[in-house]
């Protein structure tokens, strides 16, 4: 069987800096970072816009501060 890859979105992620981007939302699209910010909902709509047939992966980068744990 086998396992899929992350995708290009993903990837592009986590390749992200985010020391500069703390406490901020990131949207990338094709693999490049499109817009960042603090107002997600804006963020979208113009994103939405400017590419209206592809699916954009949003994340919010925590403060460093930040604890995630799973379980």
């Amino acid at each position: 069987m086998k396992t899929a890859t992350p995708s290009k979105n993903f990837e592009a992620f986590l390749k992200l800096d985010k020391r500069k981007l703390a406490n901020q939302y990131v949207v990338i699209v094709a693999a490049k970072l499109v817009a960042t910010g603090t107002d997600i909902e804006a963020m979208l709509r113009r994103v939405k816009r400017r590419y209206p047939r592809q699916l954009p992966f949003v994340a919010k980068i925590p403060v460093p501060t930040t604890l995630i744990l799973f379980s």
